[in-house]
């Protein structure tokens, strides 16, 4: 693994372009390497001299088939070629063996007690890339990939927009205040056109009530059956005394203090100078 130094390279993808460290990528190329061991942990297979005190506490020995010769304290004879298999499919929660193996993979620590699935103060107190080799299992990995987010946040927060006053709105700025304006526009368009259908419905119930009145006017006042003038009917002759009674000329009509609207009681006939004269002058003939 590289040193990080400012002249050191590395490289993101092991077939891919070397990049020098300098003052840029420092954190970079420490996540860098601390991925690549723990790529290592989780895939190598050991060959039969390891020291099994060692390595029992890398994901690998567990996860992937290892020499039958690698034997673990209280095994005998051939041990399993996937302790993981085993483990899990002869084995149940609690048994030391199983709390072992899964410790092994979450955090890199063979722990057999009941505490073997707790996120180690060791990892979680980790807040730069200064001891790469406590960095350790799944747990961290996780810590790695949590760091790396915070970098990258710091990064995008340091860039600053120039606030020297000559920099032109941008694309996409324009792009959202025309897409306001005309967000703004539509609503008003809508907002008149309900109003417009709200006053139209209005003038419509108001003609369908008058309609309404007139009918149950006539229906009830007037009556075009075959009956006479007489008194006893409501032919046309009723509906003359009825309009001369209501509003005619007589003391009781309707109009009679205006005058009536035929002769009233002023003796003069209004209907013929009905539209000659206005009815608000205040000069008299």
């Amino acid at each position: 693994m590289a040193t990080c130094g400012a002249t050191d390279k590395f490289r993101l993808d092991p077939t891919g372009t070397e990049i020098t460290v300098g003052n840029s990528f420092v954190n970079l190329c420490k996540a860098t390497g601390i991925v690549d061991r723990l790529h290592k942990d989780f895939t190598e297979k050991y060959v039969a001299g390891a020291t099994v005190a060692n390595i029992q506490h890398t994901p690998s020995f567990h996860l992937r088939n290892q020499p039958t010769s690698l034997l673990m304290t209280g095994e005998t004879g051939a041990a399993p070629t996937n302790r993981f298999y085993t483990i899990f499919t002869t084995k149940t929660e609690g048994d030391p063996s199983y709390n072992g193996v899964v410790s092994a993979i979450l955090k890199g620590t063979y722990d057999t007690s009941s505490q073997y699935k707790d996120y180690p103060t060791a990892i979680s107190s980790l807040n730069d890339f200064e001891t790469p080799t406590a960095f350790k299992g799944i747990y961290g990995l996780h810590k790695v990939n949590e760091l790396l987010e915070g970098e990258i946040r710091k990064k995008i927060d340091s860039i600053r927009p120039d606030t020297t006053g000559n920099v032109n709105i941008s694309d996409f700025n324009k792009y959202q205040k025309r897409q306001g304006v005309k967000t703004t526009i539509e609503e008003i368009a809508h907002r008149e056109n309900e109003i417009y259908r709200e006053k139209f419905l209005n003038i419509i119930l108001i003609l369908v009530g008058i309609f309404i009145v007139s009918t149950q006017l006539v229906n009830k006042y007037f009556s075009f059956g075959d009956g006479g003038g007489g008194g006893g009917g409501f032919g046309f002759g009723g509906l003359g005394g009825w309009l001369s009674t209501r509003f005619g000329s007589g003391g009781s009509g309707l109009f009679s203090r205006f005058g009536g609207i035929g002769l009233g009681s002023s003796g003069r006939s209004r209907i013929g100078n009905l539209f000659t004269s206005s009815p608000y002058s205040v000069s008299r003939r």
